[in-house]
């Protein structure tokens, strides 16, 4: 283990979305075997006028009080805030090192950092102004003290005026993977730089050690169930097969993400773990969902969001997935529920999971890291 650098993650910090949580404890997880030190910087939107950052700074907490204490719908939203919360607490070490956009680090750097971007929509230059999208691609970074693991775009092209950004800063990176097809091929447009196709960080992380974190008792023992978790709104056709698939089986339906089910709308990122874990059939329409559905060896249906069709309706990082576990008929517009062969998919994750940490191996060498 080296014991002259520490390792800093950047990513998206985000205390209210499973798959942005989650990853950064798997990333963190999978890099404690290489770095004495591993924790995710903070990322502080800073507006241009210090005035306006001052006022936006006062109103959201009072924003988010009035929405919390508005109703039943608000105390959920508070609950389940504080389980996301209480999780990054617990198991993400962050907040010791920030970075904000025309400012810089919160501290004088000693020299010994070493940075990793990644993964989630860290460059998906729809989410953020420019500024902020120059922090993700690494800006304020010695140049060649970082790497990109598993970064995505999450879109098929970026504007033209993010474009100067992207050709600027990514050469300045040691190493650069991604998580889907698409993205690889953005990188050289953009950049003419090589780009490697990896596993999302959730996947690098065995079904034990997923295991490890969970509550264990959230869901009672011999609870059965379907979990669905949609971004989107099912059509009442979808909804119509998951009623039909509960009843045929004499399952409980848990809903996540959906407040007419309180008590899994509250959920934070260890009991959303438990779930997936203990769920004798998942449906969605979500990549991370889909990744723990295959973790957990889970039967699953994914299904287009309303008002797109076929493999049109997917982006490019579900199409990655399935391409690298050969589960390219998954996503269809019918109502068929094919099984997923685990002995098949099984062997192509561990296959994977020993290309990416090759791939890691060597791209942290390049910035001065080893196991």
């Amino acid at each position: 283990m080296d014991k002259k650098h520490s390792l800093w993650i950047l990513t998206i910090n985000d205390n209210a979305n499973y798959g942005n949580r989650l990853q950064n404890y798997a990333l963190q997880e999978v890099l404690r075997t290489y770095a004495c030190e591993v924790s995710t910087l903070h990322c502080a939107v800073q507006s241009s006028n210090c005035c306006v950052a001052a006022v936006k700074n006062i109103l959201r907490p009072i924003k988010r009080f009035i929405r919390e204490h508005k109703g039943a719908a608000g105390a959920l939203q508070k609950k389940r805030r504080k389980n996301f919360e209480s999780f990054t607490n617990q198991f993400v070490n962050d907040g010791l090192l920030s970075l904000t956009p025309g400012v810089g680090f919160s501290r004088h750097l000693s020299g010994n950092e070493r940075f990793i971007i990644g993964s989630d929509q860290v460059w998906n230059d729809r989410l953020v102004k420019n500024d902020m999208l120059e922090v993700r691609l690494g800006s304020l970074f010695p140049e060649h003290t970082g790497i990109a693991y598993a970064a995505s775009f999450g879109i098929s092209q970026v504007s033209e005026s993010s474009s100067e950004a992207y050709a600027q800063f990514l050469p300045r990176l040691s190493a650069i993977s991604v998580r889907e097809d698409q993205g690889a091929l953005l990188v050289r447009e953009l950049s003419g730089q090589p780009a490697s196709v990896v596993l999302d960080p959730t996947l690098m992380l065995t079904s034990t050690r997923w295991n490890d974190i969970i509550p264990g008792n959230y869901i009672p023992k011999d609870e059965r169930y379907v979990l669905t978790y949609f971004l989107g709104k099912p059509s009442l056709e979808q909804d119509k097969v998951i009623q039909q698939y509960a009843k045929k089986h004499g399952y409980k339906i848990r809903r996540m993400l959906d407040i007419s089910d309180p008590e899994t709308y509250v959920v934070g990122p260890r009991e959303f773990v438990e779930m997936f874990s203990k769920s004798q059939f998942v449906f969605t329409d979500s990549y991370h969902a889909c990744c723990f559905s295959i973790i957990f060896n889970k039967q699953f249906k994914v299904f287009n969001r309303t008002g797109f069709s076929g493999t049109a309706s997917m982006n490019s990082r579900m199409q990655t997935l399935f391409r690298l576990f050969e589960l390219n008929d998954m996503m269809d517009d019918d109502t068929r529920l094919d099984p997923v062969d685990y002995t098949r998919v099984n062997d192509l994750l561990e296959q994977h999971r020993r290309e990416s940490r090759r791939w890691l191996d060597d791209a942290l060498a390049k910035i001065g890291i080893s196991e």
